[in-house]
């Protein structure tokens, strides 16, 4: 099954197709102008699984928000972060390769989950005006299946790449790929979206037809959308039948 990640970072013809302006110097003057401080940096250290660290922090964060609870309810209580641990293991760690001792976080990594969760909180309160969701699902299209973004604050969909570097096209990528699942499947969707990083403190927020208007060169979000899903739904039939 192709993932979102992949989609984003292969199909380099279609999405130049497309999105022809979406450039390595955009991403330069994009990271330099629209890019703001929000949280402190967390430096990343060594002997951190960043893979792991993230999900964990995303998934007690969703659980604090939703149940008005606290931080330390869940990395203080050696049950409930066993339960978080291992779940996010199995949802991330798909090939099954690994045990028992793979879910055991050293003090390094539990410190680090704690800071990238009061970010992500802080974020958060910092942001949102009325309703926070977590997890938007996005309906697939042909072959692409359906998908599960990160966080809807209000009117904005955001993605959150908790990450020692600076925003890559294909973090927009993967942005503009739910937005255009979204849009073919119900009509309707976010005017704004962005990008988040708990680990630099760094986010951005853009509107979406404005954005699509510099990168597709003048065309409306439902057109760049719809040929875009089209155009990876056909390359990847033709790819499957060979």
């Amino acid at each position: 099954m192709i993932t979102e990640r992949e989609i984003a970072e292969k199909f380099s013809v279609i999405w130049k197709q497309h999105f022809p302006l979406l450039t390595p110097t955009f991403m330069r003057v994009f990271n330099e102008a629209h890019i703001f401080n929000i949280n402190a940096p967390i430096p990343i250290k060594e002997n951190v699984r960043n893979d792991i660290v993230s999900e964990i922090s995303f998934n007690i964060v969703e659980k604090v928000i939703i149940e008005e609870s606290y931080i330390e309810d869940y990395i203080e209580n050696e049950i409930k972060l066993k339960k978080i641990v291992e779940f996010t293991a199995k949802s991330i760690w798909k090939s099954g390769n690994f045990s028992e001792k793979d879910f055991l976080l050293n003090e390094i990594e539990i410190t680090e989950i704690k800071r990238i969760c009061q970010n992500l909180i802080e974020f958060i309160q910092k942001i949102k005006k009325k309703q926070v969701k977590f997890k938007p699902t996005f309906t697939g299209y042909g072959f692409i299946p359906d998908l599960v973004g990160d966080l809807s604050i209000d009117d904005t969909l955001f993605e959150i790449k908790t990450v020692n570097r600076n925003f890559r096209s294909s973090d927009l990528k993967q942005l503009l790929l739910y937005l255009a699942l979204q849009q073919v499947s119900s009509g309707l969707n976010w005017k704004y979206a962005g990008l988040y990083n708990p680990r630099k403190g760094t986010y951005c927020k853009f509107n979406i037809k404005n954005l699509i208007y510099d990168l597709a060169g003048g065309k409306t979000p439902n057109e760049s959308f719809e040929n875009l899903l089209d155009s990876l739904t056909r390359d990847v039939q033709i790819d499957s039948k060979f």
